[in-house]
């Protein structure tokens, strides 16, 4: 499939925030754009049928059970599906019970974040190299950075950079609160680096529930990396009980070595974070 502006793109789901980024995208780039959403899902049968393009756009905890449902009506064979769900083996699989060619894409920035420079990873699941190519020249020019991979390895992926991190934060925050923690007496003391620390766990709290359990609880791969956790956080308690310095320092420097290059590029990232809060703060 060659994607052109004369292609009618329907987005199932268009009405919610990520949706409608995308149809103003598509907008921009000239194409007809037609949406559907939860009071309006009784149309979702005629976008398959009359959309050369159809986007599912849905809650992740419900968006393959939704996917399979419509797939019926999903018979033509000259038709592209995708979806923007965060995880995308059950997705992908749900989308190829239809005809169609079938691509499964995940934005890797929210609807409240401007996409110029921001990634979108695409897993071909059943699509020519042409339609791959033409998705790609279409999404680059919006301004968004491609990347290809299966969708095993994004769910894999995503258990690293996005399952651990939200666990991280979850578990932190809980910490504190079990604690009974200060926390205005921590944001009044603490140095520009902890700030930065305590805005990133406030971040993943500024949202819902809805949209991160089902990243961490979904995850085909979240249990393997939670039974990391765990054994690297035993093998962390041993070492304090034992006041293990030598044990400490092996591990830190092993650590380091994995790091590699990303040690200096994080801290000169860091520190212009660091900067920015402290100019905020004079």
């Amino acid at each position: 499939m060659k994607i052109t502006s004369s292609l009618r793109i329907g987005i199932i789901g268009g009405t919610g925030k990520t949706g409608n980024q995308f149809a103003h995208l598509f907008r921009g780039q000239g194409f007809a754009v037609e949406v559907t959403g939860s009071e309006t899902c009784h149309r979702n049968a005629e976008l398959l049928r009359t959309c050369d393009i159809v986007v599912f756009s849905l809650p992740l905890a419900e968006s393959a059970l939704i996917m399979e449902q419509e797939m019926p009506n999903a018979r033509r064979k000259d038709q592209l599906l995708l979806d923007l769900s965060s995880l995308k083996q059950p997705q992908v699989t749900a989308l190829l019970r239809g005809s169609g060619e079938v691509i499964g894409m995940h934005p890797l920035f929210g609807p409240r974040t401007e996409s110029t420079g921001e990634t979108i990873i695409l897993c071909p699941a059943r699509a020519t190299d042409e339609t791959v190519r033409s998705l790609e020249e279409l999404l680059q020019a919006t301004g968004l950075r491609t990347k290809r991979m299966t969708a095993q390895e994004h769910d894999r992926l995503m258990a690293f950079l996005q399952v651990l991190p939200h666990v991280k934060n979850f578990l932190v925050a809980e910490v504190l609160e079990k604690s009974g923690a200060d926390l205005p007496a921590m944001l009044a003391t603490c140095s520009p680096p902890y700030e930065l620390e305590l805005n990133v766990i406030g971040r993943f709290l500024d949202d819902s529930p809805g949209l991160y359990g089902p990243i961490i609880l979904n995850n085909p791969d979240t249990l393997v990396i939670l039974e990391a956790l765990g054994t690297a956080l035993l093998s962390c308690v041993a070492m304090v009980k034992q006041k293990d310095l030598q044990g400490f320092s092996d591990r830190y420097e092993r650590l380091r070595a994995y790091f590699g290059s990303q040690t200096a590029k994080g801290r000169e990232n860091t520190e212009a974070c660091i900067r920015l809060l402290s100019a905020k703060k004079r």
